[in-house]
């Protein structure tokens, strides 16, 4: 990698975030809970964060493209941090429910500038290893935060976790003001920077070849994070009778896998095809779903966690570095906004779903679910793909022709 000081506070910077706010959400709607959140005052704070992430990501993308890497990465942590003394000094649930509205605005600017610098780090070859390297610090991040929020709780209360949110995003603020350079580090050449503003037009290209199938698979992949996160304990729980101690063992297990690979596979999809890394990981993931609700045991049901973590970790560097390619193209901030949306309109999508499906069909509907959605969403990608491929084929053609003449 290029820059190895810089990707090091980028690190840093990521995991602080995600451990703070992976603390915190561990616990809010318990927070909430206690307030006197009932109902829609209960469930909205929630839905505001996933919409303000879905709305204003591919905006917050151009934003990136615009201002540039260091003052968005000031702002979103600036925002951050904000957020966070809210939380601490705030208890009306009115005003909580609109931090929750900024938290989702600062997270919908946060990934793409990440993203953007991650790639100028990891230059055009590359880019899966610095992609899978850096997802390091957001997957043990989310392992951790759990644990050490439970150990927060018992301690000092809602208090103690909400100063330690703030406390980690003003150590990620002061390290970007301090690491992240003003000047030459930009995810896009000069000369199509201001492409990335034309947001309608990106957006009408993300319709189309590898770009769209990008948003496809990263849509069915997050309607079935969304919806094994949400039903997998209720069937280890109601179907299995595991202990709580299995019960997290098993949920554990998939991201425990990932973090451990994501640095092998990434350097793995600077080498290989990583559209063929996609689909591989893509198709294995959606087969394993449907031999989720016919597992029996323990020992059965934890081998699949493990297995769908490691058919996961086979298309996550591939499929970003995927990513940073079209950014080349439509501007890198733009280009991670609308992947962002997509994948938290799976994560929207995918419980609603679910809930239908159980309600209509019984528990294990759902993983069956899942697995479809995962192979339309593998099945679209390819499509996607072939598409951009014809397209580039007949490109570089009208150059040769246009050469020759």
């Amino acid at each position: 990698m290029k820059n190895e000081k810089l990707f090091k506070s980028l690190f840093l910077i990521n995991f602080a975030t995600s451990l703070g706010f992976g603390i915190a959400d561990a616990f809010f709607s318990t927070y909430l809970f206690s307030l006197g959140g009932r109902g829609l005052l209960l469930g909205l704070p929630l839905l505001l964060f996933s919409l303000s992430k879905i709305i204003f990501s591919p905006v917050m993308g151009a934003c990136v493209d615009r201002i540039g890497a260091r003052r968005a990465a000031t702002l979103s942590l600036t925002l951050y941090l904000l957020v966070s003394l809210g939380y601490l000094f705030c208890s009306q649930l009115a005003l909580i429910a609109l931090l929750r509205l900024l938290q989702g605005l600062a997270c919908a600017m946060f990934r793409p500038v990440m993203l953007c610098l991650v790639a100028v780090v990891g230059g055009p070859k590359g880019e899966g290893r610095a992609a899978g390297t850096f997802d390091i610090s957001f997957y043990l991040a989310v392992g951790v935060g759990p644990l050490l929020g439970g150990v927060l709780h018992d301690l000092w209360g809602f208090y103690g976790i909400f100063a330690c949110l703030a406390t980690l995003c003003l150590f990620a603020l002061a390290l970007a003001l301090r690491q992240i350079p003003t000047h030459g580090h930009s995810a896009i050449p000069t000369g199509r920077r201001e492409s990335g503003l034309a947001l309608p037009a990106a957006l009408e290209a993300a319709r189309h070849g590898t770009m769209g199938g990008l948003l496809a698979f990263i849509f069915g992949r997050g309607c079935g994070i969304s919806l094994l996160a949400g039903f997998l304990p209720i069937l280890l729980d109601a179907r299995l009778g595991l202990s709580g101690t299995q019960t997290g063992m098993v949920l554990a297990s998939s991201t425990l896998v990932i973090t451990s690979l994501l640095r092998p596979v990434g350097w793995l999809s600077d080498r290989l095809p990583r559209k063929s890394l996609v689909l591989l990981g893509g198709v294995s993931v959606s087969l394993l779903y449907f031999l989720v609700p016919v597992a029996q045991g323990f020992h059965q049901v934890l081998m699949l966690g493990g297995g769908i973590g490691l058919c996961s970790v086979l298309s996550q560097p591939a499929s970003t570095a995927l990513l940073l390619e079209q950014g080349e193209r439509h501007g890198t901030g733009v280009a991670v906004g609308i992947f962002n949306t997509s994948l938290n309109l799976g994560f929207v999508v995918g419980p609603l779903f679910g809930g239908w499906l159980q309600h209509r069909f019984g528990l294990a509907a759902v993983f069956q679910g899942a697995g479809w959605i995962g192979l339309a969403a593998a099945v679209l990608f390819a499509a996607g793909s072939a598409r951009g491929e014809r397209v580039r084929s007949g490109n570089r053609s009208a150059a040769g022709t246009a050469g020759a003449a």
